[in-house]
């Protein structure tokens, strides 16, 4: 009688778990196998867990690292059973970057993966209980939090931005030429000095955010004009309000300048939020009047 319960078990856990290309069942929906590994005796060891997961609020996958966290690409379970999605891991950074964040709850999901050779099926313990849908959806709650200061310390860069485009290093004055000299062989010989001037740190780091606007600036909209083509394949809003630059003085002169974005975001126009987007890190050499990207985001835009 036992072994007829035992089989009849093995049986209905058959049924109810979804087969992956690998042949290998789970217990839900959003894990999928894309690859095994088997000993000689045919016998699974170790397997490549994928998860298909959504991201609610969707700006909350840009805190994910979506390749270590399975999302984007297959994790062999042997390199590690436990994922942990941290989705306030860099709060703080962008609080005092941009002076706004968003601060998620739960601030973290683990995933532990398992595998039963008896009855060939994978699963992933989700913590806290219920964080993920059956469907792969994840749902997350957020307030905005907001440092008064950096706000008002970014408005005025961007003032002082908006009035000043462009001033030139070099002034040039002519100095007056020598007395002529006598004899037919006369040569009158002009020099020029060079006086340079010191621009102020809000002058340069202004004229750093222009560089970087000048010369990125459209990969830059292109960017956010691909990501409202994914919200409305979802059915939902993205409007893009506004970008601003915040330039960060570097010891050899140069400027790192982080770009990030204003947008109000939501399913339909009654429930929009508003939200910050990064797009990217550049680094601005004002002498050589070139940029290029730093971390990345940037090097995404840029591509």
């Amino acid at each position: 009688m036992k072994k007829v319960v035992f089989f009849a078990i093995i049986l209905c856990a058959g049924c109810y778990t979804p087969l992956n290309n690998s042949g290998v069942a789970t217990t839900k929906p959003w894990i999928e196998i894309p690859g095994k590994r088997v000993d000689f005796d045919g016998k699974q060891y170790d397997s490549c867990v994928q998860f298909k997961l959504r991201f609610w609020p969707q700006e909350a996958a840009q805190r994910l690292d979506l390749q270590k966290a399975c999302v984007t690409a297959c994790c062999w379970r042997s390199e590690g059973s436990e994922i942990v999605l941290d989705f306030n891991k860099n709060f703080e950074q962008e609080l005092k970057e941009y002076g706004r964040a968003r601060k998620y709850s739960p601030d973290k999901i683990t995933l532990k993966v398992s595998h039963s050779n008896l009855v060939n099926v994978t699963r992933a313990a989700v913590s806290p209980r219920g964080a993920i849908k059956n469907n792969g959806l994840v749902k997350l709650s957020y307030k905005e939090v907001e440092d008064p200061k950096r706000l008002a310390q970014i408005a005025r860069e961007r003032e002082l931005a908006d009035q000043i485009r462009y001033q030139p290093m070099v002034v040039p004055t002519q100095a007056p030429g020598p007395s002529p000299v006598e004899k037919d062989t006369t040569v009158v010989v002009t020099t020029t000095t060079k006086k340079t001037v010191t621009l102020s740190p809000e002058i340069n780091a202004a004229r750093a955010k222009a560089l970087v606007q000048n010369r990125v600036g459209t990969q830059i909209d292109t960017y956010f004009y691909q990501m409202n083509k994914t919200y409305r394949t979802q059915n939902a809003l993205f409007m893009l309000s506004s970008r601003l630059f915040v330039p960060q003085l570097q010891a050899d002169g140069s400027y790192l300048v982080t770009c990030h974005a204003k947008a109000r975001t939501g399913i339909d126009a009654q429930h929009l939020n508003t939200s910050d987007f990064p797009c990217g890190v550049w680094y601005a050499n004002l002498q050589t009047q070139t940029v290029r990207p730093y971390d990345k985001k940037a090097q995404q835009i840029a591509q």
